[in-house]
């Protein structure tokens, strides 16, 4: 299993959470770009996502959901 932050904060939260078979994200309060960019610096693919997971609907947790859709 593998987990970071990608963000958390007032100006964004986003977490990524890995297992064998699934990868999911936790929040998506960051813009698609800046979510792909920091995704792939972590050698993940935004493409392999299987899931997201929303706490809750402010914008700094759901932002970037409608692009990322």
């Amino acid at each position: 299993m593998r987990t970071f932050a990608l963000a958390s904060g007032s100006s964004g939260n986003c977490f990524y959470i890995e297992s064998m078979k699934e990868r999911i994200l936790v929040d998506l309060g960051l813009t698609f770009s800046k979510t792909k960019e920091i995704l792939f610096s972590r050698d993940v693919n935004v493409e392999d996502i299987t899931g997201v997971f929303i706490t809750h609907e402010h914008a700094d947790h759901i932002s970037g959901l409608k692009v990322f859709v």
